[in-house]
């Protein structure tokens, strides 16, 4: 893991008034959804929040997978990701990095979710796993 850095004019596209309270756009320990803009020779990076969907997480709950799962979480062309939401009601989010944005209309659904998806890492080995996480996940939302 390397440290990154983001410039505030990348964390905001509003103005932004000197001696502002920074921490009210993020603040340490915040986790946001961002953009790798540069990586140096000397591993320095640059982010960004500037592009659209991306910004800082609020709500629902944070889980970690194995960033090796990642495109079974996926799936193809959206596949996997799609059934997720469909049959869970929520909003989900899956970084590079291994890291699971949920964000649903109750802790109930949200809790489905994280379930299925860490189902999913873990049987990620089986073949035809999109028709047996729709029925590990049953009817609709």
């Amino acid at each position: 893991a390397y440290s990154a850095v983001m410039n505030v004019k990348d964390a905001s596209s509003r103005f932004i008034r000197s001696g502002e309270d920074l921490s009210k756009i993020l603040a340490i320990g915040d986790f946001a959804v961002v953009q790798i803009t540069k990586v140096t020779s000397q591993n320095l990076i640059d982010l960004s929040m500037k592009e659209p969907g991306l910004r800082k997480v609020e709500g629902g709950r944070i889980i970690r997978i194995n960033p090796q799962k990642v495109p079974r979480v996926i799936g193809k062309k959206g596949s996997m990701i799609g059934i997720l939401k469909d049959k869970t009601g929520c909003q989900i989010t899956v970084g590079q990095n291994g890291y699971v944005w949920i964000k649903g209309t109750s802790p109930e659904n949200e809790l489905k979710a994280e379930n299925a998806i860490k189902e999913i890492e873990r049987r990620s080995h089986e073949e035809g796993l999109t028709q047996k996480m729709e029925t590990f996940l049953g009817g609709a939302a």
